[in-house]
């Protein structure tokens, strides 16, 4: 059996320590293009929710259209039919 002198033991805590060190640097780097990301994608949705809105208001202005369109027609046709009943053709 081999015996492991206190050098070694320093040394593969130094290797250890080392990889841990370089681990923690790269969590953090990706932590940072994860918050990049997170605020792209917020960024993004704040985005869809205001063309939404947008669509909205504008589905709200047609639908108001549709409405006076339909509202004319009904009086035009109604003062039609008043104009035949009161006054007829002789």
């Amino acid at each position: 059996m081999s015996t492991v002198s206190e050098s070694d033991i320093k040394e593969l805590k130094e290797f250890i320590n080392s990889r841990f060190d370089e681990l923690t640097s790269q969590v953090g780097a990706i932590d940072k293009k994860l918050d990049i990301y997170i605020a792209k994608t917020d960024e993004k949705l704040n985005y869809i929710e205001q063309n939404l809105n947008d669509l909205k208001k504008q589905s709200e202005k047609q639908d108001n259209r549709l409405w006076l369109l339909i509202s004319g027609l009904f009086l035009t046709m109604l003062g039609a039919i008043a104009k035949f009943l009161f006054f007829p053709n002789p």
